[in-house]
């Protein structure tokens, strides 16, 4: 039997098909970005904390949660060293005090990373050079032969998402940092890096540090006699500039979300992986993996997903079931910005509009 299409219906598919077609690319049209705070995968220094099996136990117990995004982020906290190596950036009377610390991490617990998915992390934070400069280029080396793109000092993280180049630049307070607190460096690097990507993604290592450093002011925050920038400041001036997501890391707690100019930005996100040597007791255990969808085209936040995590003694992450993120993140929102429509329901998923 044969078939013929009528007038009507070739009109009907005629109008339909682009229809269909427009809502296929809006819907596929999407950047979903995956992003945690602090990593430290385990340390020779200060003291030997280091993980069983290559670090496997970390994949094991929080890796199918950073798996199925197009870019996945972290703040890798340290430096790959070789076995010999010596740490550089303390005095011995200082390490003695116990008020510096030297974080290198093992070769090999770099697969560590490539089980857990990631896709590029910063290299910008006040650990990077522990072990000095051959220690700081062989950490962009290692992290380049695992498949995953550094976001160096004065530098970015460059990545080809469905034809769509992304950059991932990252800022922090050193000496050799684009320094957080030269707006004028921020908009400068920011502008003319949107020039030539068409999405762009700020990394920043501020702000003080500890549990009592939870909440986002609007001023400059000094720690340890170093300007940790204005925050909030910075964050507005980057997305002005051009920036789509801004994603924070330093204080070593959680800290506010807030919504500006359709843009998301993620002031802290914790300590999520931190094997030995740093504080997780308490607060400074509670961290995220934050799940966020951008529109591919204009960079706007179109949704996201708070996943909740605590670290479990010396520092294995695992999902919290008492969701204490949620509820932390819920409570600083209130408090910092109580004008960003913005909260986060009991399952995690972020809300413009309540």
């Amino acid at each position: 039997m044969h078939h013929t299409l009528s007038l009507a219906s070739w009109n009907c598919a005629i109008v339909l098909i682009p229809f269909f077609c427009a809502l296929a690319s809006s819907l596929s049209a999407q950047l979903r970005i995956k992003a945690v705070g602090d990593v430290l995968l385990g340390s020779y220094t200060p003291q030997m904390y280091i993980p069983p099996n290559n670090g496997r136990i970390f994949a094991d117990s929080i890796g199918a949660y950073l798996h199925g995004a197009d870019i996945t982020f972290g703040n890798f906290e340290a430096a790959f060293v070789r076995e010999g190596m010596k740490p550089q950036k303390c005095s011995e009377a200082s390490r003695r005090k116990g008020v510096c610390f030297e974080f290198g991490v093992p070769l090999t617990l770099a697969p560590a990373l490539k089980h857990l998915h990631f896709t590029v992390m910063s290299v910008d934070n006040n650990h990077a050079d522990d072990y000095g400069t051959e220690a700081a280029q062989l950490t962009l080396q290692t992290l380049r032969s695992y498949g995953i793109e550094p976001a160096p000092k004065r530098g970015l993280a460059e990545l080809l998402i469905r034809n769509k180049r992304c950059a991932v630049i990252a800022f922090g307070f050193s000496q050799t940092s684009y320094h957080i607190a030269d707006i004028a460096t921020v908009q400068r690097v920011v502008h003319d890096a949107k020039k030539h990507y068409d999405r762009i993604i700020v990394s920043f290592h501020g702000g003080a540090e500890g549990k009592n450093a939870t909440h986002t002011k609007n001023k400059t925050e000094v720690f340890c006699g170093e300007n940790r920038g204005n925050v909030v400041r910075f964050a507005h001036a980057a997305i002005d500039a051009g920036a789509d997501l801004v994603l924070g890391h330093g204080p070593h707690v959680l800290r506010a979300l807030e919504i500006y100019n359709d843009r998301f930005i993620a002031y802290s996100l914790g300590n999520f992986l931190t094997y030995g040597n740093i504080n997780i007791k308490g607060i400074s255990g509670v961290a995220c993996i934050l799940d966020v969808t951008i529109d591919e085209h204009s960079g706007r936040f179109l949704s996201g997903k708070v996943i909740p995590v605590v670290q479990m003694p010396p520092g294995i992450p695992t999902y919290d079931h008492n969701k204490q993120a949620i509820h932390m993140l819920n409570e600083l929102i209130r408090q910092d910005f109580p004008h960003t429509p913005l909260r986060v329901d009991e399952d995690g998923t972020i809300r413009t509009a309540f």
